[in-house]
């Protein structure tokens, strides 16, 4: 891991420059299994750029504004929303009765999508029925292999550094259940080119089952992950 890593401003710029062997952010459909690969010297560059220019994830929980770098507070789900704001739940339940209006519209877009591609709307992930906690169109890192404890969840594109979450090194499942773009995990080394792991749209994995370039699996290993 890279030592001196600090947060970077959430953009979708970096998607643009990762080089993997599938780019989150590329326009065609991303593939049907996970793609190892590594940051190039320009996008560790621009990674870097962005670092000086960190700011906090600053979420709204129990009515209150917290630093998500500084802790959870008991929370157990953290979402960014289309708006940008940052809420924090203590369970699924609330989430899910607190995010209506988001879920619908963040589904609404996504179904929309996936009939100009000529998908089936709202169709199913590829993996275990837990992964459909993460609703249509969002992207969901889980605490634990299983899909459960603590969650994250994003539905715009971008780089989320994990550190800001209180998320680095702390990811061990991942779904992606939009149609288009996956996300891309990365985590920073020193002295070598940063390894990542591309997780096709529409897909959810165990990150125990993912193999790391430098021996064992992804499981606590993401730094961040582009959308």
């Amino acid at each position: 891991m890279r030592s001196v890593r600090i947060g970077f401003a959430v953009t979708a710029a970096v998607g643009a420059v990762l080089i993997t062997a599938s780019s989150a952010g590329a326009a065609t459909p991303s593939p049907s299994a996970p793609a190892s690969g590594a940051l190039g010297p320009a996008a560790e560059q621009q990674m870097n750029s962005e670092i000086a220019a960190s700011k906090p994830v600053i979420a709204t929980y129990k009515g209150k504004q917290i630093n998500l770098a500084q802790g959870w507070q008991g929370a157990q789900v953290c979402a960014e929303v289309p708006s940008g704001e940052v809420k924090c739940f203590d369970s699924q339940a609330e989430a899910d009765s607190s995010l209506v209006k988001e879920n619908a519209a963040v589904a609404k877009k996504a179904n929309e999508t996936r009939k100009a591609l000529g998908q089936q709307a709202g169709q199913a992930p590829a993996s275990t029925s837990s992964s459909w906690d993460c609703a249509s169109g969002w992207v969901c890192l889980w605490e634990h292999s299983d899909y459960s404890g603590r969650r994250l969840q994003w539905s715009a594109g971008g780089t989320k550094n994990l550190s800001n979450w209180s998320f680095r090194d702390q990811a061990s499942s991942i779904c992606v259940n939009r149609p288009q773009f996956g996300g891309t995990l990365i985590d920073f080394r020193d002295f070598q080119p940063d390894p990542s792991m591309s997780i096709p749209a529409g897909s959810c994995y165990d990150l125990t089952t993912l193999g790391y370039v430098h021996g064992g699996t992804w499981n606590d290993k993401a730094d961040a992950l582009s959308m």
